[in-house]
């Protein structure tokens, strides 16, 4: 195929016809947008830096910092709790071997005390890995800003480029309500920093792919014509 005519096809579709319907988008048009939003992204985080990372953290550590507080002081007071138990259960069963309470009552205790033990070790699970969900967040978005910082300006997609800044690309299906062909493409950058989207308008690219066919027939039409005389 001609660089104008390489695309694309759907996986999904081509895997399951039921997944998805079938879609394609050209390869030069997905690069140029791809160059586009990856110069507009340089550009941004070069000149607000600050705005960012708020952008970027917006739904992590900085958002979520008073979320990020209350989780370290709820864990805190599970695992004390968790503690307490501990205690309580020894003593029920220093209580019950004494005779102070009987069989019947033990168990019945013991059985709330061990569940709600289970309970609060199952939250204090969770809560570890949401810190350290948050903790990892805001190293990966410095990651990717010292990553951006290395470029000026991307004249050409390489697969270093791609592999440092985007996680992946997806492409909807196109959209023809309008009387031309849109498609909407969702680009999501490494980290889940941020996504950004664009819209691929056949009237922009088919236009363009027109403008370069009408050169291609002059300049043949040019050569014969040169030939003829």
């Amino acid at each position: 195929m001609t660089a104008d005519q390489e695309h694309l096809k759907c996986g999904t579709s081509a895997k399951d016809k039921n997944g998805c319907t079938i879609h394609f988008i050209r390869t030069i048009v997905l690069k140029e947008i791809i160059l586009g939003e990856l110069n507009k992204m340089v550009a941004f985080v070069k000149d607000n830096e600050d705005e960012f990372v708020q952008m970027a953290m917006d739904n992590s550590v900085q958002k979520q910092s008073s979320e990020l507080v209350k989780a370290k002081k709820t864990m805190k007071q599970a695992e004390k709790r968790i503690a307490e138990l501990d205690k309580l259960f020894t003593r029920l069963y220093e209580d019950n071997v004494s005779g102070k309470i009987s069989d019947e009552r033990f168990a019945m205790m013991s059985a709330g005390y061990e569940d709600e033990q289970k309970k609060l070790r199952i939250s204090v699970a969770e809560l570890t890995a949401y810190i350290e969900t948050a903790k990892q967040k805001s190293a990966d978005v410095n990651f990717f800003i010292q990553a951006v910082q290395k470029y000026e300006h991307i004249t050409e997609l390489t697969p270093e480029i791609m592999h440092e800044l985007i996680e992946k690309i997806v492409i909807h299906v196109p959209d023809k309500s309008s009387g031309h062909r849109t498609q909407q493409i969702e680009i999501h950058y490494r980290f889940d920093v941020a996504v950004t989207t664009a819209v691929a308008d056949s009237m922009k690219y088919d236009k363009k792919k027109k403008g370069c066919v009408t050169a291609w027939l002059r300049n043949l039409i040019f050569k014969e014509l040169k030939l003829l005389y």
